[in-house]
């Protein structure tokens, strides 16, 4: 498999329980970094890999990155809550 498509593939695992705006944003926000801090896990198509991978490094990311990620976890609260 090809790296663009692998790392298409891992990033729509991360982002699959995402409400689907919330995802394009991390997506297009967050995939620099994603690549920068989390390479190797992008690898293992693992989300969860991914996604703590992303949560450990937040701090070290692009403020775009980090604003796109708290709007993502503010909707997946906001979706528990509705359910």
């Amino acid at each position: 498999m090809s790296k663009p498509v692998m790392i298409l593939a891992a990033t729509a695992l991360l982002l699959s329980a995402a409400p689907l705006s919330a995802q394009d944003n991390v997506r297009e926000a967050c995939m620099p970094d994603i690549r920068q801090f989390c390479s190797a896990e992008l690898g293992t198509f693992s989300r969860e890999k991914v996604r703590a991978c992303l949560i450990k490094n937040i701090r070290e990311t692009s403020p775009a990155c980090q604003a796109a990620a708290k709007a993502q976890r503010d909707a997946e609260r906001s979706k528990k809550r509705e359910s």
